[in-house]
């Protein structure tokens, strides 16, 4: 395998989805009702749903405007709206708050970080005013990058400026720590919340029902995030002792979700959460301060991801503002998941039939290299190339991030011959990128002599966003 900067030319959750499918069946008599009842569900997949919240000219949300109050436009068009549902908080008013986010910083879990901040931003949107947010990290010890403030932009910049810290994960010690230190300032009918980004993986798992038992007794409310770490990509039940190493994951990862289980709090882990942050955090908002409308229209542009589509809602009484607007977009998050689910285990490669959806994110292609005279074992050599272009950057516009290589070589029967999994950093300074420098990667996977069909997937790991490339090969003696 070789990986170089060199030179060539530029070139998520189905929840709110299944709530939209309303079905108005009008029956003319049993039989007829019956033969509906053995009809399959079938979710509209060209639905886009917007959670966001209104308010007044001051700091006051509005939360009881109607359907015809709105008008929502993508792409400069005007869409009807297809389901309308007004905020769970009519008073519009609750009960001061300390908010803390809790960060696993001990290095393994920062691939989704920026769509972390991303969706942070929105969240900060539809705070409350007397919201005091704290941002804290954790690796054996609490590390305190931003104290409880009701400055929305300070707490953002500290989830942003968060970086790795060496050290054990202690999730359970470093949740008590904070839980203590809000308890000892909060009012004692304040409201607590924390919510937890972690990949789950502490050895001391066992102290689960004992720090729930401690935020139960402080009234916390524990919201916990499941990220995936690095050491997880690669664990897998086909490997020698992979059965073990399965039931020990998936016991601090049950422990972990306890926390939220146990004082109220919701758990999300699996990769609907991975992929679309935006929605994990809604929910959380909503469930914390419930101030926010949700509507949904029919788009007939399902295959434009987000940076295509430019939705605007308007609000029509005069001196009312829509905020944090969160995006739940037809990404097809269902066949987008089997190719992460790739990068998590190895098993997951060989769903990865020959009719699979086909994605085309990123600036990405693949060249079939010959095969090496003389060589002793034949095999299909390959190079991609990855745009700079199209890569996450930075804010000092530099790339620096992951890229998960997945690839499957099928027979003529669409049965695996051979898998591929790896990750790779990407890194590219901004003068690179200006170069058009990129990223050129190159591999093989051995076969006997035949003909096959090669499937790659180049997924961009902080963004999930994904390319996936084919080519009909042959092997030859």
């Amino acid at each position: 395998m070789n990986l170089e900067g060199t030179w060539f030319p530029s070139v998520r959750f189905l929840g709110a989805l299944l709530s939209l499918c309303l079905c108005f069946v009008e029956l003319a008599n049993a039989q007829e009702s019956i033969e509906h009842a053995q009809e399959p569900i079938r979710i509209d997949v060209n639905i886009v749903t917007l959670r966001f919240s209104v308010r007044d000219g001051g700091a006051n949300f509005a939360n009881k405007l109607t359907t015809d109050d709105f008008q929502v436009f993508e792409n400069g068009r005007r869409r009807d709206l297809a389901f309308f549902e007004p905020p769970r908080n009519q008073n519009t008013t609750s009960t001061p708050l300390w908010l803390t986010l809790l960060l696993d910083v001990s290095g393994s879990t920062f691939a989704t970080r920026s769509e972390e901040v991303l969706a942070a931003r929105l969240f900060f949107e539809n705070v409350n005013e007397f919201t005091k947010v704290g941002v804290f990290g954790f690796t054996d010890q609490v590390l305190p990058f931003q104290d409880f403030t009701s400055d929305r932009q300070a707490a953002l910049d500290a989830l942003a400026a968060a970086h790795p810290h060496l050290g054990r994960t202690a999730i359970y010690s470093s949740l008590n720590s904070v839980i203590n230190m809000v308890a000892k300032r909060a009012l004692p009918e304040d409201r607590k919340a924390v919510i937890v980004i972690s990949d789950g993986m502490d050895d001391n798992y066992a102290l689960s029902r004992a720090s729930g038992a401690f935020a139960r007794e402080h009234g916390a409310v524990i919201y916990t995030i499941w990220v995936p770490s690095a050491a997880q990509l690669y664990i897998s039940s086909g490997k020698s002792g992979g059965g073990a190493k399965v039931a020990d994951r998936e016991a601090k990862e049950a422990a972990f979700a306890y926390l939220a289980e146990s004082t109220g709090g919701m758990h999300f882990g699996g990769f609907e959460a991975i992929l679309d942050f935006d929605n994990v955090l809604a929910q959380i908002n909503d469930e914390l301060f419930g101030n926010l409308y949700e509507v949904a229209y029919y788009t007939d542009q399902p295959e434009l991801d987000r940076r295509q589509r430019n939705i605007r809602v308007e609000v029509e009484t005069p001196g009312y503002s829509v905020h944090g607007i969160f995006k739940n977009l037809p990404d097809r998050i269902e066949a987008k998941r089997d190719y992460i689910a790739a990068l998590f285990d190895n098993e997951g490669i060989s769903q990865l039939g020959a009719g699979a959806e086909h994605f085309h994110e990123l600036g990405a292609n693949i060249d079939l290299l010959r095969q090496r005279a003389g060589a002793e074992e034949t095999s299909v050599r390959f190079r991609l190339r990855i745009a700079s272009y199209s890569l996450q950057k930075d804010p000092t516009g530099d790339i620096n991030s992951q890229l998960g290589i997945i690839g499957v070589l099928l027979d003529q029967s669409g049965n695996e011959v051979v898998r591929l999994r790896e990750i790779l950093k990407a890194r590219l300074s901004e003068k690179e990128i200006r170069d058009a420098r990129g990223i050129i990667y190159t591999n093989r996977l051995l076969a006997p002599p035949g003909k096959y069909l090669l499937k790659v997937a180049v997924v961009e790991i902080p963004t999930w966003r994904m390319t996936i490339l084919e080519r009909a090969v042959s092997v030859t003696e």
